[in-house]
């Protein structure tokens, strides 16, 4: 069984060597495959962190009127805090604004200067509370407009958040789906290169094929060398494309760490380097095998 194994692979790397020039065409396409799959993935893991970050920093924020009672507030805060969905509440005083607000423009003299001509503070009273899970704010926000003293709040901005979160998702949904269709259209064209290229083998080998025929060679003999060389043709895809992969995302890590600080691709791609390798073997393989299996059901009549 090894010899025969051995035999199968060793009719297989012959066929991928003697065909040097389409194997190197065939091998091209199949690696550029590859890079898109992997760019589709590096984009996928982006765009999740993206929208991971932004439902990090979602929260509700309750805006009160400038009539409403530190009592009345305290009633509303008390019975969010019981709510079950809830992590946090965070209370911020009209005066607390005022200073918070007066803080952040502390070198802005015009700012200054009108807020000292202000007889009253404009600024409202507000809750900042805090979901368990980002999928619960809905709730939250439905419970606040069905409560009792809803008539004290002037405005929920969960809404506006919502909205923000929701762009984001579009243009990354929008962006993976483009991203696939290329691959697979990609892929297309290089099943048919791969096809194509196990015909033309097939073709040269009809002698060889009949040859082996008539000193007994079963049709697994006959056929496998075909898959062994589809699958040459995959792996070596595969060694080109990570060759390519990790060096473009070791100079490309930084200056994206620079626009999303705390994004780390290199970090990423490096810790899980061996699972990113066996994908795209496993990828480059079933690639090349699927292609000649197709050729040697079309053109390899035994």
């Amino acid at each position: 069984m090894k010899k025969r194994i051995k035999r199968i692979f060793n009719a297989g790397w012959t066929n991928f060597k003697r065909n040097s020039y389409i194997s190197f065409g065939t091998t091209g396409v199949m690696a550029l495959v590859l890079l898109l799959f992997s760019g589709l993935m590096t984009l996928n893991f982006i765009s999740n962190q993206i929208v991971s970050g932004l439902q990090e920093k979602v929260d509700v924020s309750v805006y009160f009127k400038t009539d409403a009672s530190e009592e009345e507030i305290a009633m509303v805060r008390q019975d969010l805090e019981g709510l079950g969905t809830v992590r946090n509440v965070g209370y911020t005083s009209r005066e607390q604004a005022l200073e918070d607000f007066k803080t952040r423009h502390s070198g802005d003299a015009l700012i200054q200067d009108s807020l000292a001509e202000l007889d009253d503070n404009p600024l409202q009273a507000s809750l900042n509370v805090k979901a368990k899970d980002s999928g619960q704010y809905a709730s939250i926000v439905g419970f606040l407009e069905g409560n009792k003293l809803r008539s004290l709040i002037d405005k929920i901005n969960f809404y506006e958040n919502e909205a923000v979160i929701k762009r984001v998702e579009g243009v990354s949904s929008g962006l993976q789906n483009w991203g696939f269709l290329a691959t697979m259209i990609l892929a297309a064209i290089a099943v048919l290169v791969t096809f194509n290229t196990i015909r033309l083998t097939i073709y040269n080998q009809k002698q060889e094929i009949e040859i082996m025929r008539l000193v007994g060679g079963s049709n697994w003999q006959i056929k496998a060398p075909y898959l062994v060389e589809g699958g040459i043709y995959g792996a070596f895809a595969a060694f080109i494309a990570s060759v390519i992969f990790y060096p473009a995302v070791y100079f490309a890590s930084p200056k994206i760490e620079l626009l999303m600080p705390g994004l780390s691709l290199m970090g990423y791609f490096f810790a899980n380097i061996f699972e990113y390798v066996l994908l795209i073997l496993f990828v480059g393989i079933l690639l090349g095998v699927v292609s000649s299996a197709v050729a040697i059901r079309r053109f390899l009549k035994i």
